[in-house]
């Protein structure tokens, strides 16, 4: 499913040529990109959803969403954004819409992804409803979305509960030097025995 997501968002790309649009919304699909990986490293050792497949690895499935599922997905959304509120409050109800739908029928009739920790399809619509009008807002008001992104994302950190492990605050460049460190200490300690 995961592959046919991003060849069926890819081919709807090509049709209404958003890559004309790229350098316009750049910032706000790097936005969207970054939020999504600062939920897989704030949430590595807690995951709340993630992909499966009987195609791919785990790691494969989630840098297929990462770096061309939702980019494709956020370009396709912002390209054709109207200018009325009532038609911008219509189109993002239908994007909503659409993607709980897709997002649904990987859940339920293709086992493409699963949800633990009291993660639900409602937690995922909220989630769409962010996604789409914060990337949409973060050219016109930074600041404002930035904080309202810090905020949503420490909320749910507290509703689910996410523990904070002491590896959180190192990072991944660190928690590799030090795993080498230490392994460097047992081989020498080793040696010494």
């Amino acid at each position: 499913m995961h592959v046919v997501l991003a060849i069926l968002l890819l081919l709807f790309n090509i049709k209404r040529k958003t890559w004309r649009n790229i350098k316009k919304h750049y910032i706000s699909i790097l936005y969207v990109a970054f939020f999504n990986l600062l939920y897989y490293y704030i949430c590595k050792h807690f995951i709340l959803w993630d992909y499966k497949s009987k195609f791919l690895n785990v790691r494969l499935a989630r840098g297929l969403h990462l770096f061309i599922i939702m980019p494709l997905l956020t370009l396709l959304f912002l390209s054709n954004v109207p200018n009325s509120l009532f038609k911008q409050v219509l189109y993002l109800s239908k994007w909503v819409c659409a993607s709980a739908t897709v997002e649904w029928f990987g859940l339920k009739k293709f086992n493409a992804i699963y949800f633990l920790h009291g993660w639900s399809l409602k937690w995922s619509i909220l989630m769409y409803v962010l996604m789409y009008s914060f990337s949409y807002f973060v050219l016109k008001n930074p600041s404002l979305i930035v904080t309202l992104s810090a905020c949503s994302t420490v909320i749910l950190m507290v509703v689910f509960k996410v523990p904070i492990r002491s590896e959180f605050f190192l990072g991944p460049i660190f928690l590799a030097i030090r795993k080498m460190k230490l392994a460097k200490k047992d081989h020498q300690w080793m040696k010494f025995k």
